[in-house]
């Protein structure tokens, strides 16, 4: 099969205009820029469905710390009831806030046993505002009665009066002064008294035995 020389030169011809073309077209074109998204606004925060803002997020280090500013203000409180609390002559309340200063009814001045109650802190109290003082001695929250037996044998009916009004509340005591002969019988019936109504019976064989008692339940 012969080939045409003519026809075989102008096909290379065309192929060569091609090539020239393509290449004209790649150096003059330029690709086109990339279009930029647009940046999508960052949207507010929500308000609160009332209106106000929202709230922090609460974890387990600032909620330790508003927990710790609360019990700080909490405990100023209380330093300062403590601070200003005031003692009632009330049975019901009279030790609240006494600290280690004994009270004694002003129905004890002239008790011997007063002039025995040394190294200890003790002063007078006297009912008011209508409140009545049902003890003798008030020494931390224990209710004290004080009884000889000498005058006890001239007033039986003191006793029972004297510890009724207490009955009801804890941590009574019966300070006896064992001065008469022949007591066994008087103290078996007190000891009765005492077990029933709820007292602790503490027997003295002399005033100033039963001032240590008082001056030792105050330590």
């Amino acid at each position: 099969m012969s080939s045409n020389p003519a026809s075989f030169q102008s096909i290379l011809a065309g192929v060569q205009k091609l090539r020239e073309a393509h290449n004209a077209n790649d150096g003059n074109s330029t690709d086109p820029e990339p279009a930029l998204e647009p940046r999508q606004p960052k949207s507010p925060p929500k308000p609160a469905r009332n209106g106000s803002r929202e709230q922090p997020v609460v974890n387990s280090f600032n909620q330790q710390k508003n927990g710790e500013d609360a019990m700080h203000q909490m405990s100023q409180v209380e330093e300062r009831k403590r601070k200003w609390a005031k003692v009632s002559p009330s049975p019901t309340s009279v030790a609240t806030g006494q600290g280690k200063n004994v009270l004694v009814s002003v129905s004890q001045r002239g008790n011997p046993l007063l002039s025995s109650m040394t190294n200890t802190s003790w002063r007078y109290v006297s009912p008011s505002g209508g409140n009545k003082i049902y003890y003798d001695y008030c020494v931390q929250g224990r209710n004290i009665v004080f009884l000889s037996l000498k005058y006890h044998k001239l007033h039986p009916e003191y006793i029972s009066k004297k510890i009724q009004p207490l009955v009801k509340l804890k941590n009574n005591v019966l300070i006896c002064v064992v001065d008469v002969d022949n007591s066994e019988n008087i103290l078996k019936d007190l000891n009765k008294a005492c077990m029933f109504n709820g007292f602790a019976l503490l027997l003295a064989f002399s005033f100033e035995q039963a001032a240590k008692y008082i001056v030792f339940m105050n330590k």
